[in-house]
């Protein structure tokens, strides 16, 4: 039996409804003007464009019966969504002929836009490294990274690699390069013998919705980021590695330390740090500067650019692209509307076949846990693979299962675009109940 009953609620910072509480999840408001914390989860189907509107916290006051008079069915069907598209970008050259420095910005600005992003780039262009020579090091003033060994660990020496004679020419190469600059100088285990630093990352999803209703967005990337901070002199050696040149150990932080990623957020979060909760979003060295209004982004852009000169952190040129409506931000699309899923992604699901076994079935399930918020009822979906994950039970790919993969594939054709809800404007709640799931949908009406 399926029952569906709606509610229409204020939208105010806690909603209190004749509910139980459905939403438990809390994000920090991106407004500038209010720094109040309100409560939210994932985002849900608006119910005309198929646009997704962010839920709030719905609190129990008491029970009672919703009246056949005050309900309505959800919608059947959302407005299709198209396929998700990002600024095109336009290449501008900050050096010259002889010595090319190529930078990123949006094709679509004005000519008055241009040439005030190209005047800006090329006042701010020490912030930039196009090789590694012009990376001198983060200030060891924000941070070192240090290298804490547990008691009793026992240091592991590993012999030497063997390398196909083309190779080693090439390795002498890379290391010549590295000594030169002063990343590395002459002298997994590692990982096991370090305990983890729990140094907290940023929530990635509430970082991609944070920046969605800006009208400008810039998208940085650190150049070589890891390599831009010092090793603190007692945990240089180490880092030690063989080389067919000779035994060398790192001067700077580098990649696969167990907990550089702490280590390189703990410094953005210095250097940037009262930015960050109005028009700076960093993930690791991702690094994304958005201006509500338009007009704004250049003196956000100036300070963001001042920041990193001050502490001597380059950005690489070639991951950089300014001045945008909508770009790439931790794997989603996002743009002043909302977020939008990559092309690629929904691509890789609707070329996987039928799955052959349990390996390929997880797979399957880890690409979709990865899209979950834009497939509506994902676990009301999946529920005919459920019994294939159960211990000792036979691979048996039915008719059920079959039905439901191509069901999926089907929405993802069209896939959804997740977006905020407007303020004061009445959110509807849809509730659905079936045998082996409910559903709940929290929905708002717009202008169209």
């Amino acid at each position: 039996m399926k029952h569906q009953t709606t509610l229409t609620i204020s939208c105010g910072r806690v909603l209190k409804a004749k509910t139980q509480t459905v939403i438990f999840t809390q994000v920090q408001s991106d407004d500038e003007d209010d720094k109040e914390t309100v409560a939210s989860s994932n985002y849900i189907s608006n119910s005309v464009e198929k646009n997704i509107a962010q839920t709030y916290h719905i609190t129990l006051i008491e029970d009672g019966e919703v009246e056949e008079e005050d309900a309505e069915d959800a919608p059947a069907e959302l407005e299709e969504g198209t396929k998700a598209t990002i600024d095109e970008l336009k290449e501008v050259n900050l050096g010259d002929i002889e010595n090319p420095r190529p930078i990123y910005i949006s094709a679509s600005l004005t000519h008055g836009e241009e040439g005030t992003y190209i005047a800006l780039l090329n006042e701010f262009k020490d912030v930039f490294a196009w090789s590694y020579k012009e990376m001198p090091g983060l200030d060891p003033k924000v941070v070192v990274h240090h290298l804490s060994v547990k008691k009793g660990a026992r240091p592991v020496k590993q012999g030497q690699c063997r390398f196909r004679p083309e190779l080693i020419s090439l390795i002498e190469s890379e290391v010549n390069k590295l000594i030169e600059v002063g990343f590395i100088r002459e002298v997994k285990d590692l990982n096991n013998a370090c305990p983890k630093d729990d140094f907290p990352l940023p929530i990635a999803e509430l970082m991609i919705d944070a920046t969605t209703g800006h009208e400008a967005l810039s998208f940085m990337d650190g150049s070589s980021g890891y390599n831009q901070i010092r090793m603190a002199p007692a945990g240089e050696e180490l880092t030690a590695f063989r080389t067919p040149k000779g035994i060398y150990c790192y001067k700077v932080m580098p990649f696969g330390l167990k907990n550089a990623s702490a280590t390189y957020q703990r410094a953005m979060q210095k250097i940037f740090n009262d930015m960050l909760h109005k028009n700076v979003k960093c993930y690791i060295d991702d690094l994304v500067v958005k201006s509500k209004k338009r007009e704004n982004h250049f003196h956000d852009l100036r300070k963001v650019f001042e920041c990193l000169r001050r502490y001597r952190l380059k950005m690489n040129p070639s991951k950089c692209a300014f001045g945008l409506t909508s770009g790439k931000f931790l794997g989603f699309i996002v743009r002043q509307r909302g977020i939008e899923i990559e092309q690629a992604k929904i691509d890789a699901i609707l070329r996987m076949p039928e799955p052959r076994n349990i390996d390929e079935l997880k797979s399957l399930q880890g690409k979709l846990a990865y899209l979950r918020r834009f497939i509506s009822n994902l676990a009301g979906c999946c529920q005919p693979f459920s019994h294939l994950m159960k211990k000792d039970v036979p691979f048996q790919w039915d008719e059920a299962c079959d039905k439901a993969f191509k069901s999926i594939k089907s929405y993802l054709m069209k896939p959804p675009v997740l977006v905020a809800p407007v303020p004061e404007r009445p959110l509807i709640l849809y509730v659905a109940a079936q045998e082996r799931s409910v559903g709940i949908l929290l929905a708002q009406k717009n202008d169209e």
